[in-house]
């Protein structure tokens, strides 16, 4: 089978774009089939309207790239009143032209109290704060019945466990979610990642559209990303887990950039044959 593989284009080399040419032709360098769009980070002033949403998505179409979801990520209990406010708006606005891009969902992660730096405090942790969570992507859902939030949890947020996501998920009706495991991990769990993975999948199941690709090493009692294939993730397990359970999903390269794109395609894509 072929794994369908994608990546962030504010990752491709060069990013941000000024020109939509330009960004096509980098992005047909590799071997891949997907993008996960962040529209401000992928072109550089980008005027965000339907008329040039519309040329962009019919572009990317016409070269057959194919969008797995357009990111809107933000910090849903940014304690800046302001600046949350301006993100839901935004949020709200990409789901309202997600389809332009055939795709019916637009990705976040749930957010820090910290604030701008989305690393964790106490409070992150605590009921209070989930459901101030879950307030938001209600609202979020209940804005367009065409497109749907695609939210992804992480260790360091309010959304730090695989259990709490798919609460989140059946408490709201949600059918479809982000997986990145290297998110939920931290310094005491990392050896536990390949059980951490099969619970994701016996708690979502097929609810699971988007994985993000990640690696890592221990350095300085820290996790720190690295090329895939090159460090502690149990690959040689986990694809064979993802091909079996999760044929459909979208493997998303997240973080990986230049010397190690193609490399990391093609790791990856040795598992296609096994």
């Amino acid at each position: 089978m072929r794994f369908n593989i994608g990546i962030r284009g504010h990752d491709l080399p060069n990013a941000p774009f000024f020109d939509v040419d330009d960004f096509i032709k980098t992005f047909k360098q590799y071997d891949l089939d997907y993008l996960q769009l962040v529209i401000s980070k992928a072109f550089k002033d980008f005027e965000f309207n339907k008329e040039n949403l519309t040329t962009l998505a019919n572009k990317l179409k016409a070269s057959d790239i194919k969008v797995a979801m357009i990111g809107a990520y933000f910090n849903m209990i940014h304690p800046n009143v302001v600046k949350r406010l301006k993100a839901i708006d935004y949020f709200k606005e990409c789901m309202k032209y997600a389809y332009l891009f055939d795709t019916k969902y637009v990705g976040s992660e749930t957010g820090s109290l910290n604030g701008d730096k989305w690393i964790y405090v106490d409070g992150n942790h605590t009921i209070e704060s989930f459901n101030k969570v879950k307030e938001v992507i209600k609202d979020l859902k209940n804005s367009n019945n065409q497109s749907y939030p695609l939210i992804e949890g992480a260790w360091n947020h309010v959304v730090y466990k695989p259990v709490l996501l798919n609460e989140l998920l059946n408490d709201l009706g949600l059918d479809a979610c982000t997986v990145d495991l290297y998110n939920y991990l931290n310094i005491d769990n990392y050896n536990d990642h390949l059980n951490i993975f099969k619970e994701c999948i016996n708690l979502f199941g097929d609810k699971i559209k988007v994985i993000h690709i990640k690696d890592f090493i221990v350095e300085d009692n820290k996790l720190v990303q690295v090329s895939i294939g090159k460090g502690l993730m149990n690959y040689k397990e986990l694809m064979p887990i993802i091909k079996k359970y999760l044929p459909n999903a979208i493997l998303i390269l997240e973080g990986v950039k230049e010397p190690d794109i193609k490399s990391s395609i093609e790791y990856l894509r040795s598992y296609e044959d096994e």
